[in-house]
Order: C-alpha cells, then sequence, then structure tokens
C-alpha cells in the first residue's frame, strides 16, 4: 500500500509516494534527495557485490558524500546509491560516472564492469581482479624486488643448491623432508602465501591489501606499530620459516557474509609461522594465510624450544 505525504521545503510542496511501512526521501528545491543510511554490504563474491564493494571503496578514498557525488554527475543521489547497493550490476554510464567523479581511470572500471557482466551472464564462479589491484600488487613486488646482481647471485646459488640435492637426495629427504628417527624437528621449510578471503558459501577471492610479516604474533599490525615494512606478499609468495608458535586467533572468513558456515576455503587458528625476509629480517605471518598444504606445525620445532 501506498500513502502519499505532503512535504514543505523552501516554501515548495513536492508530493512523494512511498510504502507505508517506509520512509519518504525529502526532495530538496534543488532536486535532489537526502542520502539514506548506507546498508552494509555481506560480500558474497557476486558480480553485482564485487563491484558495489568496489564503488563504495573508491567513494571513501575520494572523502566524498552521495550529495557530492550527485553535483558532480547527472545522476541523482538514490541513483548513485543503488549503483552501490550490490542488489543488482548498474549500467555502464553509472558505473563510469560514480566512478570517475572520484577520481578514477573511467578506462580501468569500463574494463572491469565488462569483465564483471561477462561473469554475471556466463555464470562464472571466478571474478575477475580489477586492472588497478594488479598494478598495485606488481608495484608492491618491485618494491620488495631486491637489485640485478643480487638477483643474478641468488640464480647461482639456487643451481648450487639444486645440483647439491641431486648428488645427495638420499640425505637430503632424510634430513631435510622429513624428521629423523630420534624425532629431531627439521630446520626449515617453505609455505606458500595465500592471501584470500573466504567469502559467502563458496568464494575465495584474493585479499584487496597485501599480506606482510610482524615482530608480534597479533592482527592490524599496520595501525598497531609491529608491521615489518616492506614485506608485503600476495598469493604466491614463497617464505622461509624455521618455527612455529601460538598467537592470536585469526580466520580468513569474511563473517559477514551470507553463508560463510558452509564455505570450505574458511580457516581459523591461532598457529603462525617464523620466517626470514630476504634482508634478514625476522617476522611472523599467520597460518590462514598460507596455502592449505603448508598449513599445521609441518614437523618444525616450536619457537623458543631448542
Amino acid at each position: 500500500m501506498k500513502r502519499v505525504v505532503r512535504v514543505h521545503v523552501s516554501a515548495c510542496w513536492t508530493i512523494c509516494e512511498c510504502p507505508a511501512d517506509t520512509r519518504c526521501h525529502r526532495r530538496l528545491g534543488s532536486g535532489g534527495t537526502v542520502a539514506r543510511p548506507e546498508m552494509r554490504l555481506d560480500r558474497d563474491g557476486s558480480p553485482a557485490r564485487e563491484l558495489a564493494f568496489r564503488l563504495r571503496q573508491v567513494r571513501a578514498d575520494a572523502g566524498l558524500t552521495y550529495a557530492q557525488l550527485a553535483a558532480k554527475t547527472d545522476y541523482s543521489i538514490s541513483t548513485l546509491q543503488e549503483a552501490a547497493s550490490g542488489r543488482r550490476l548498474p549500467t555502464l554510464p553509472v558505473t563510469l560516472a560514480f566512478a570517475g567523479a572520484c577520481g578514477a581511470d573511467v578506462g580501468e572500471w569500463r574494463e572491469y564492469w565488462t569483465d564483471l557482466s561477462h561473469a554475471r551472464v556466463n555464470g562464472d564462479s571466478s571474478i575477475p581482479v580489477p586492472r588497478w589491484e594488479l598494478r598495485i600488487r606488481s608495484q608492491a613486488a618491485e618494491e620488495v624486488k631486491p637489485p640485478k646482481e643480487v638477483r643474478i647471485r641468488r640464480v647461482w646459488l639456487r643451481w648450487a643448491i639444486v645440483l647439491f640435492f641431486i648428488a645427495s637426495s638420499a640425505v637430503a629427504a632424510v634430513f631435510l623432508l622429513i624428521p629423523s628417527e630420534r624425532g629431531k624437528p627439521r630446520d626449515f621449510a617453505t609455505v606458500v602465501i595465500q592471501n584470500k578471503v573466504a567469502i559467502g558459501p563458496s568464494s575465495l577471492l584474493e585479499d584487496t591489501t597485501p599480506l606482510y610479516m610482524s615482530s608480534r604474533t597479533i592482527s592490524h599490525c599496520a595501525r598497531r606499530g609491529c608491521e615489518l615494512s616492506g614485506t608485503t606478499m600476495w598469493s604466491g609468495a614463497k617464505v622461509v620459516v624455521s618455527c612455529w608458535a601460538h598467537g592470536e586467533r585469526l580466520t580468513n572468513e569474511d563473517l559477514t557474509s551470507s553463508g560463510i558456515a558452509r564455505n570450505p576455503h574458511g580457516a581459523t587458528s591461532d598457529l603462525w609461522f617464523y620466517g626470514k625476509w630476504s634482508d634478514g629480517r625476522g617476522g611472523y605471518v599467520a597460518q590462514v594465510y598460507v596455502a592449505p598444504a603448508f598449513r599445521g606445525t609441518l614437523g618444525l620445532r616450536e619457537c623458543g624450544t631448542p
């Protein structure tokens, strides 16, 4: 049922139509609407919600209100809010106007919208990553890449190690890959980073921010002063670790997403690995952010024990 409400604003009357159980939006003299409170967005890996998540992200980065966005585009506040609601994939013109008003690269957003539209039509479970995030990851990798002469030395060192292991594979298997008969722990292991978030009932998506090593076994070290600067990593990176420790219990699950309890990729653990960065600094990595095959103690000693 609808009811008609007359609202007086700036000496002008406007008729609003709205369902009886909802609140009418007040029309302003300029023709805009007062922005309604933005609802929480539960990411489920769908194209509509992934686009909405990044629209909200780019608006937050730009520091703009919806009223300011509407003033910079030809679209109303309600249209822009609907675009970032996650209920459906907005049209391309609305998406480009929204992103462009926030100062984003319109060409990259056009490509991202097109990829998401194809994924929606084809029913793809793999959600595309926007070009600007790929660029950020590439830049982060370049920042930690060692000088060319160091890389050359490492190539030669790797070949020397390979030859050594070929010559003594039996000994290496006994002393490096499994604990000895006396139960001696392994000295080190190589783990593969999986910087991904479990979302909804089945999705596993690359996190929008990189993983990093920390000096303590706690979360949010970037704002708590325990992040090791220059150690950012994305999925696929490898870290040599030497021991494990108990710390803050973390999860890779987006607990706000619908159906997360059924997601087979979810992981929760208080185990952390201690490893060395390429420059010799040591730090911790939470095990929920390493690939499943590398979780557990891996036969390593507990940190702090002989």
